[in-house]
């Protein structure tokens, strides 16, 4: 390459080379680009790094306060409140006991004091540790004793309490006593009433006592009162009822009168404890006030004032700094623009011959080393791109690499469950069907096991599905092992599992695995530190034994995993011939069910219910009836546990609810305008969110009103929790009644029936059965019709089938009969008339059962005419 010299001009001296001009001028040093920029950075970060030390100062000034104020001030205060808050809530606690007069619950006084003395620990033992004056360290020792003081104050009430329902109970039986020898008056035919003067005496003189809880003197006088009219009639009372049951009076008023006294000086001796109490709550409020809460506020205020000072001694710093560093950066910026703008200008020209499409251009090397390092660069681009479309070519290769990686990966998915990373459903159905091809031609057995986890719907539903998917995780591990290595373990979905076993040798090893599973699943289960009870209904089936293809084999150990849930769950079945035939039987009737209710097959059935007092028909209960292709009418027992295990009791509910409340308004339209209707409600509905405005709606749409529907619900649905109580009383604000349908052969306690919002109760017709042959069954049908009228609830005796039986109730006071010894269950069109009817009969079986003599039915047989005109005979 040869050199060109440089072109001059006369006006301006030739441009020696750079050593020759450096000889001749003498060697000074230059400050290159670099070392500009250099010293002005230095100058920058010199600014920089003084305002960082000042406000990196002052900041942690501010920030020491803001972390003391977190760590001892604030809690501090927090504490404080906390412990003014315990005393506010056992104090109050202490106070509701008291004021309910009653036997309650002492737990939440008991716990209202353990959190005070939480508060206490919390407040006085907190790290760091507080500043306590003395007046402060004797307030624990006051609140220590205020806590032992509304304790024992608490359970001296409680023994108040006992003494008022001890008292009343025994009120209550002589009460009774007065009450069941005739003090209330015996009807006599039904209209006169007589009862003995000095019964009825005593009858008044109890019920004055009985109707007053208050204590005193006028409550003495009372009791004088009842004593002397006792004691006045003591001879005659002596004769009847007799000295017994005098003597139970005379111990059961006595016992009365002294606990009255108990309660008495109990009263005069602890309304100074509970005066004490209060003034001791008030004096200890404003101590806490002042020795706790107001120093730790104060604390908190200053903290948070040296806080706030600090962080504005930041602020200024750093806006001086800042104010500094950008002066700093104007001047440096300037000094290089001017110092880099002219060199750049001579790279100008071979950029723009670059940028036109010129790729064998090339800048000139020369200037400072800046400059000289940037035509470098420049000339090497070329390069770069050369290197660059090696790179993308590189780049190419590994997408296609990434591309057939991610290709395996979705065949895995395909082919496997991705929760638990077993074979799933499209895998197992490629294996079975291998394992069928080997197993025939080999003469090999196969099993195949379906596992389903029992009740797994609830652990999603109460603990959320991202447990439940760990749940089925830690399953699926289990089952792994109990699988074994000669197993196929496969997740066909949800809570489902299958086990596959080829070379089955016998009956009893399916037993035995499948048992082993079962075994397995019972152990307890523990995921994120939570132990949990769970099991597993296994059904198996076997080739060639119960199938000979794969779809028969998955169809065979559905079959036998339904017998087992059928059976209680957590146990495993083997599939037989004769479950399919059940299984088969059940898809036909639901098939047959829908069928129904499509084609309007389905029919309503409305049976009266007659008072006994007045000879009337209180309403009607609609059942349900299924017209069968062949004329039959089918009852709602036949079908009714098929619809609910398949979801069509909620279209059943609905269709009942919608013609029952039709059917009712267009009786009232056409003038029977005391028709009322009970309709049976099943818990799968009635725990609907949606139910109670399903049923106003209904009511708008037909306009009915409310006080025309009865909702019967059996003691299942009471046993749900407050969301069903909930339920209930909104039906009854919309003014709907609830009948508590087949009582006295479920679980439903007596106290139910006073905590329930309901109107009636009907009695079971099992209970009804035996009440004109069994002393026994009668007894309690009495009693329990006298406990729901002391209740104000309406009865109803369901079941009535012969005449002993109506005559039997009709003693039992006001109650309504339902049965076929009054009418069968008739169409709509029927109804108005058979009610009558039904009315009329009750009627005539009365008046005859009063012309005959009095007897004991228990044994006797009765001939009676139902209400189909036959002949029936009762024993």
């Amino acid at each position: 390459m040869q050199h060109t010299p440089p072109e001059t001009h006369a006006s301006e001296p030739p441009v020696l080379p750079a050593p020759v001009a450096a000889r001749r001028r003498g060697w000074r040093p230059r400050i290159g680009i670099g070392s500009r920029l250099a010293l002005g950075l230095a100058a920058v970060a010199a600014v920089i790094l003084m305002g960082h030390e000042l406000a990196t100062r002052t900041t942690r000034q501010a920030t020491d306060a803001v972390r003391t104020m977190q760590s001892e001030s604030e809690p501090l205060a927090r504490r404080a409140s906390a412990v003014l808050e315990r005393l506010v809530a056992f104090d109050r606690s202490v106070s509701e006991y008291l004021q309910a007069g009653r036997s309650s619950d002492f737990s939440t006084i008991t716990a209202a004091g353990d959190a005070l003395q939480s508060a206490l620990t919390a407040y006085y033992d907190s790290t760091p540790a507080p500043s306590i004056t003395p007046p402060a360290a004797q307030l624990r020792t006051q609140l220590s004793n205020h806590i032992a003081s509304g304790q024992q104050l608490a359970k001296s009430a409680a023994q108040r309490a006992q003494w008022v329902d001890e008292r009343n109970a025994a009120l209550d039986r002589v009460y009774h006593y007065v009450a069941s020898a005739g003090g209330a008056g015996m009807a006599i035919n039904g209209t006169q009433v007589i009862a003995q003067r000095s019964l009825s005496e005593l009858e008044v003189a109890i019920a004055t006592i009985r109707g007053n809880f208050s204590v005193g003197a006028a409550m003495a006088r009372r009791e004088q009162d009842f004593a002397t009219v006792l004691s006045a009639h003591s001879a005659e009372l002596q004769k009847s009822p007799g000295k017994a049951w005098l003597d139970l009076v005379h111990e059961d008023f006595a016992t009365a009168t002294r606990l009255r006294v108990a309660i008495e000086h109990f009263d005069a001796a602890n309304g100074p404890a509970r005066r004490q109490l209060l003034e001791d709550s008030t004096a200890l409020t404003v101590a806490l006030e002042e020795q706790l809460q107001d120093p730790a506020r104060l604390g908190l205020l200053q903290a948070a004032e040296h806080a706030a000072s600090s962080a504005q001694i930041a602020e200024h710093t750093l806006t001086m700094t800042g104010a500094a560093v950008l002066g700093l950066v104007l001047i440096v910026s300037v000094a290089l623009a001017l110092s880099i703008s002219l060199p750049v200008r001579r790279l100008t020209v071979a950029i723009r011959s670059m940028a036109s499409g010129n790729r064998d251009a090339r800048a000139p090397r020369g200037g400072s080393a800046e400059i000289d390092e940037l035509a470098e660069s420049f000339n090497t681009m070329a390069v770069h791109i050369s290197s660059a479309e090696a790179k993308l070519r590189a780049h190419q290769v590994e997408l296609e690499r990434h591309v057939a990686e991610r290709t395996r990966q979705l065949h895995h998915l395909a082919h496997h469950d991705p929760l638990t990373q077993l074979p799933n459903r499209r895998q197992l159905s490629a294996r079975l069907a291998n394992a069928l091809m080997r197993a025939k031609a080999s003469g090999q057995r196969i099993a195949l096991l379906f596992v389903d986890v029992d009740n797994f719907k609830s652990i999603n539903d109460t603990l959320g599905h991202n447990f439940g998917d760990r749940v089925l995780q830690g399953i699926a591990r289990r089952l792994q092992g109990a699988a074994g290595g000669g197993g196929l373990l496969a997740r066909l979905g949800g809570d489902e599992f299958t086990v596959l076993i080829e070379d089955v040798k016998s009956v009893e090893e399916v037993e035995s695995r499948a048992a082993a599973i079962v075994t397995t699943l019972q152990h307890p289960l523990t995921i994120d530190g939570r132990a949990l009870s769970t099991s597993a209904s296994v059904g198996a089936s076997l080739y060639p034994d119960h199938a000979e293809d794969a779809e028969g084999l998955l169809r065979a150990a559905d079959v036998a995993l339904f017998r087992a849930k059928e059976l209680g769950r957590n146990r495993f079945a083997l599939y037989k011939a004769a479950l399919y035939d059940a299984a088969a039987q059940r898809f036909r009737l639901e098939q047959s069910l829908r069928k129904a209710v499509e084609a309007g097959d389905l029919m309503l059935m409305f049976q009266p219910q007659v008072a006994l007092h007045t000879f009337e028909v209180t309403g009607l209960e609609a059942l349900l009836r299924w017209r069968k292709p062949d004329g039959r009418i089918a009852t709602a027992t036949e079908f009714i546990h098929i619809a609910e295990k398949t979801g069509l009791i909620h279209e059943l509910t609905d269709w009942v609810l919608r013609s029952a409340t039709s059917t009712v308004a267009a009786w009232r339209a056409q003038g029977w305008q005391r028709a009322c209707v009970a309709i049976n409600v099943s818990p799968p509905q009635f725990l609907e969110s949606d139910f109670v405005g399903h049923v106003a709606r209904s009511l708008e749409v037909t306009g009915l009103p409310a006080s025309a529907l009865e909702l019967e619900l059996t003691e299942t649905v009471f046993q749900t929790g407050a969301t069903t109580i909930d339920s209930l009383r909104r039906l009854r604000e919309l003014g709907v009644s609830i009948a508590l349908d087949d009582f006295g052969i479920g679980y439903s306690s007596l106290t139910s029936l006073e905590q329930l919002p309901i109107t009636r109760v009907k009695l079971d017709r099992m209970l009804i059965e035996g009440i004109d042959t069994n002393p026994r069954s009668a007894a309690i049908v009495r009693s329990i019709v006298a406990l729901c009228h002391g209740l104000g609830l309406q009865v109803v005796a369901e079941g009535v089938e012969r005449p002993a039986q109506l005559e039997f109730l009709s003693h039992c006071g006001p109650l309504a009969v339902q049965g076929y010894l009054l009418a069968y269950p008739v169409e709509a069109h029927q109804a108005e008339e058979e009610s009558k009817a039904a009315a009329a009969r009750a009627k005539l079986i009365g008046e005859n059962a009063a012309k005959a003599p009095h007897s004991d039915t228990v044994g006797n047989a009765l001939v009676f005419v139902g209400p189909g005109g036959g002949r029936k005979r009762s024993t």
